[in-house]
């Protein structure tokens, strides 16, 4: 990540622009694969993760007008790959007075989209980035005395106070204050002028495992780092601490606020523990192209992956890797069409995948397909991919290509 002196060049990233227009169109008017995004169940997944937040105050509550412990929805890496724009607008409507993001040059892009809520960049500013946070009002983390320094440098420059939350390593072991060191971070804090205390926060490890052990020593280093906070006479301000897993599956964390991501897009790490009911938001979709058919012994795509062994009669449908249809997927998985199965053959492609409709004489040119989604009978989620692959399902999300365009339902 670079520093931008001129603003302007934020807007060449094409992969991240693209992802801020509302796509209006219809599959119909171009290629036919697109991406649907359900902003209702959006709403549904967020206050319901709201809903397990007591309505009673926290440690650490700065003032009564703004509700502590809230969810702090994390809309990075454009939203999880569901579209940023839409998605902070859904969840600014739905409540949501805080959004969090990974870094400055996305938050400048909602800026641009209209989006006037306060946001929290999350992960480490680079040096030359202070004044540009500033001109968009943002709140940034800091994670080490020398971002302190900086910022506190260019907001004095500006004659402005600059809101931050202070991150605190508890145990994640990337970014952060020691929980064990604080007392000269502290003392730089106190002296620095121009900075104004917003939060503190840390990052969780390990809550989605079952052996809760870590997660609890997480918590016992960070509440003795906020007892440093108090007794250097500093007020920590907003405290949130757990992710969607720690969110659902430890309920003593919820004293505090929780930044929730994946469990936001209907993903919980663990379905069969989460206390709520959350679903997957995306719909991936194309439509059944030419379908032809080969004999006996021959073959279909690159290398020859896939070989007859009777007259076999297939479709091609146009997505493929550059797509977010993992290559890796060739041959592994199936496609739903009508609510029945159809497997995928031969080798996945950049534009194109192919899929047997030797048993599926009801299957024509044009029909819809569903590559991500559920019917009545059949489903397949980012966590059937995920399991196939030997991933998580972030990934096969945030995978999704900015050229699919997003059609939000």
């Amino acid at each position: 990540m670079g520093h931008h002196t001129d603003n302007e060049n934020l807007t060449q990233d094409n992969s991240f622009d693209s992802s801020l227009q509302t796509a209006d169109c219809s599959p119909q008017s171009g290629r036919q694969t697109w991406a649907e995004v359900d902003l209702r169940a959006l709403r549904e997944n967020y206050l319901a993760l709201c809903s397990l937040h007591a309505p009673a105050d926290s440690k650490g509550k700065p003032n009564s007008s703004i509700p502590y412990p809230r969810v702090i929805p994390v809309i990075k890496a454009d939203a999880y790959g569901h579209g940023v724009a839409e998605v902070a607008r859904t969840l600014v409507e739905a409540g949501a007075k805080l959004l969090s993001v990974g870094t400055v040059e996305e938050s400048v892009a909602l800026r641009r989209a209209g989006i006037t809520q306060d946001i929290l960049v999350m992960a480490t500013t680079w040096q030359g980035q202070e004044s540009l946070a500033i001109e968009h009002r943002l709140i940034l983390a800091v994670d080490r005395s020398e971002n302190l320094e900086s910022l506190n440098i260019a907001a004095g420059n500006k004659a402005v106070s600059a809101p931050v939350h202070i991150k605190v390593d508890t145990g994640m072991g990337r970014l952060g204050i020691r929980w064990d060191s604080l007392a000269p971070f502290l003392n730089s804090l106190q002296r620095s002028k121009h900075i104004s205390l917003r939060g503190v926060f840390s990052h969780l490890s390990s809550a989605d495992e079952l052996d809760p052990a870590y997660t609890v020593e997480q918590k016992r280093r960070f509440e003795h780092a906020l007892d440093e906070f108090y007794k250097a006479g500093l007020d920590p301000g907003e405290i949130h601490f757990a992710n969607s897993a720690g969110h659902l599956y430890h309920e003593t964390l919820r004293q505090w606020g929780s930044r929730t991501g994946i469990a936001l897009y209907g993903y919980p790490p663990d379905r069969n523990r989460s206390p709520v009911k959350l679903r997957p938001i995306l719909s991936l979709k194309t439509k059944v192209g030419p379908v032809r058919q080969v004999l006996p012994g021959e073959s279909v795509g690159y290398n020859r992956r896939f070989t007859a062994n009777r007259t076999t009669l297939y479709a091609t449908l146009p997505i493929g890797y550059a797509d977010g249809f993992p290559r890796r997927l060739s041959g592994k998985c199936r496609v739903i069409i009508r609510d029945r199965w159809a497997e995928v053959i031969g080798a996945v492609s950049m534009d194109m995948i192919t899929i047997d409709l030797t048993d599926r004489p009801d299957v024509h040119e044009g029909d819809e397909v569903l590559l991500l989604g559920s019917g009545d009978k059949c489903s397949v989620t980012a966590d059937t991919w995920a399991e196939t692959l030997g991933t998580i399902p972030y990934e096969i999300l945030c995978g999704i290509a900015a050229r699919v365009p997003r059609i939000y339902v």
